[in-house]
């Protein structure tokens, strides 16, 4: 029988095993064909404002995707290998030569990734249209998307894909062909063993997260970057030695419980994954660090539609803004506005001080109180009993357009003079009409500080219908002088939001293949396990064991599988969105909850299917 003929025949028989494999790499086909379809797309390229967010998205969005996968395509490969060791011990006890049953598998590897190459395109090439209607959408781009095929996405997918696929191919021959093919035929005899505890490593593991996550929730002391590098360092250290000890710690003391471990099906369960821990703890902790990943990612973009919406009201708390205090321009503004079709609903004009070398906005304390009493912001009561009675101190307002601040000062320099920092808040004050940070001093430095500097005039005002500004603007720029520093609703909305909808978008496609991805990984590793548990649950049920027992058996078998990653995962998802909900200076709670609440729901799904196919297998129905 010649090599190809045995590729098509293996390939045909493991179909069905390879089918979640299959799902996941035609899913991330046809992403990357529409990330880089994006880039080429006409009325993307026509939309002069938009080309550059949608080319920077796009690149960084299929490199992701291309890292990513390689690992996923890798990591995939060994575990196929595992699980058909046996075969292959049987193919080589046959007698056929090495090389030969190398190609035979590198082939049926390689025809898998044809197959999801050549649906992935035709499904991304169907449903192109519908997400790019979801991205304008995503983005809120007034914009009609019309159907497009891009031959030039078509080819670097196809290339991409090929030179991965070849690479796998590749490595699965030489693998094959380095393993020893004889010995092979008892992989699945080994003894098993409980593994021996590490109380040492068990109890390190749970100081070194804990060190981890002190460096990452003091960042401001040692430095973002180096709080960055050595947290990440730390925890997956952490992770590794906490599944390869402190889990075998746990175990072990529930086995020694004669009354938990004799209750239901305890037993075979829990003797199960204490005598498996060994060969299955670093799949354990990479996929809790990447349930971290996919968590931390997906909360990272949802709070960046969080701080859209948020901040929004922050950056743009008025309709209109403009610097000046000269009459005659201030009654024109007030006449154009009378004659359009807007109802004024405030009118807010504010003093402030200018300090040109440090690029700062100096606001008395009295002012301060006044806009935010004007403004109605919900935490002004808040705010000010925080702020107190300032003496040679300050207040400390964020500059708009911050989305978070790594580098956190005790003290702030105006000309000669420094202030200690009372108080750092982010509250509605001007808005991105004045583009600088705003330190709040009391009443008597503000008049001190008045020789010194130019006292400007803010003018915000607030309109019904701030959507419909656009020709508004348009006549008010007309009139107003260039150092008016003119910004509007209208503006505001024309510039990084579109970006931030874009990344959104793209954040949330690019979290459903990671947590694809990362439900496949742990379904292949389980799903061999389940070929070494068939003749131990085939003995249980000469024994008298029911199907009920046996299924609820593996219920909590592959629960505890699924579940303990994801509460590692979780815990250090919580930790870094924390850390950059500090950084951002607002609460995250809502995209942090929705985040957790979407991979739970999609990991349970994962979760169901494997049980299924779990019992399918122990019970000789695959």
């Amino acid at each position: 029988m010649s090599s190809f003929k045995l590729t098509f025949m293996c390939f045909r028989r493991n179909i069905k095993t390879y089918g979640m494999y299959l799902m996941a790499m035609v899913f991330s086909v046809a992403t990357y064909y529409n990330f880089v379809s994006m880039r080429y797309n006409p009325q993307f390229r026509e939309t002069s404002n938009l080309t550059i967010y949608v080319q920077s998205s796009s690149v960084t969005a299929s490199l992701l995707m291309i890292l990513f996968l390689i690992f996923f395509i890798m990591y995939s490969s060994n575990f196929f290998l595992n699980q058909r060791k046996k075969e292959i011990g049987i193919y080589a006890f046959m007698g056929i030569d090495n090389y030969k049953i190398a190609f035979i598998f590198a082939s049926e590897g390689l025809l898998l990734g044809i197959m999801s190459l050549l649906i992935g395109l035709l499904l991304g090439m169907l449903f192109s249209k519908l997400f790019l209607m979801l991205l304008a959408k995503a983005a809120l781009l007034n914009m009609r998307i019309d159907f497009f095929i891009s031959g030039k996405a078509i080819v670097e997918t196809v290339i991409v894909y090929s030179v991965i696929l070849f690479i796998t191919f590749l490595k699965g021959y030489i693998d094959i062909i380095r393993t020893n093919l004889v010995d092979l035929m008892n992989t699945l005899k080994k003894a098993e063993e409980l593994p021996k505890v590490n109380y040492l490593k068990g109890i390190a593991s749970l100081v070194v997260i804990g060190i981890a996550y002190y460096i990452a929730v003091n960042y401001g002391r040692f430095g973002f970057g180096k709080a960055l590098l050595w947290t990440v360092i730390l925890v997956i250290i952490g992770t590794y030695w906490l599944f390869g000890s402190f889990l075998s710690m746990i175990i072990r003391y529930f086995i020694r419980r004669k009354k938990f471990l004799y209750k239901g099906t305890n037993i075979i369960s829990f003797s199960n994954i204490a005598f498996r821990i060994k060969d299955n703890y670093r799949t354990f902790a990479a996929v809790a660090v990447l349930i971290t990943t996919c968590i931390t990612s997906f909360g990272t973009v949802s709070s960046l539609r969080y701080f859209v919406d948020e901040n929004h009201k922050i950056e743009v708390p008025y309709t209109v803004t403009y610097i000046s205090d000269d009459q005659e321009v201030i009654e024109r503004v007030d006449d154009i506005i009378e004659n359009s079709n807007h109802n004024v609903e405030l009118r807010e004009k504010a003093n402030f001080l200018f300090v040109p070398d440090s690029k700062i906005v100096v606001v008395k304390f009295s002012t301060f109180k006044k806009v935010l009493s004007d403004l109605d912001v919900k935490s002004r009561d808040k705010i000010i009993s925080r702020i107190g009675q300032l003496e040679e101190e300050v207040a400390y307002i964020e500059r708009p357009g911050v989305f978070m601040n790594m580098l956190e000062k005790n003290d702030v320099k105006v000309g000669n003079n420094t202030y200690k920092i009372k108080v750092r808040t982010k509250v509605p004050l001007f808005g991105s009409g004045v583009p600088y940070t705003c330190i709040v001093v009391n009443d008597d430095e503000y008049e001190a500080l008045k020789d010194k500097y130019e006292e400007k005039q803010f003018n915000g005002i607030i309109l019904d219908n701030p959507e419909d500004t656009k020709d508004l603007t348009l006549q008010l720029a007309q009139i107003l002088p260039a150092d008016s520093g003119l910004y509007t609703y209208f503006v505001a909305g024309a510039t990084m939001y579109d970006l931030v909808g874009i990344v959104y978008f793209l954040g949330a496609f690019l979290f459903l293949v990671f947590v694809f991805a990362t439900g496949s990984i742990i379904y292949f590793k389980i799903l061999s396990e389940s070929f070494k548990d068939k003749g131990k649950y085939e003995i249980l049920k000469k024994l008298g064991t029911t199907d009920i027992e046996i299924e609820e058996s593996v219920s909590k078998q592959v629960g505890m599988f699924f579940l303990l990653p994801l509460i590692v995962g979780i815990i250090h998802s919580i930790v870094a969105i924390s850390v950059l909900s500090d950084l951002m200076k607002y609460s995250l709670t809502i995209p942090t909850v929705i985040s957790i609440m979407v991979f739970i729901i999609v990991y349970g799904i994962f979760y169901m299917f494997t049980k299924r196919k779990y019992v399918n297998v122990v019970e000789g129905q695959a």
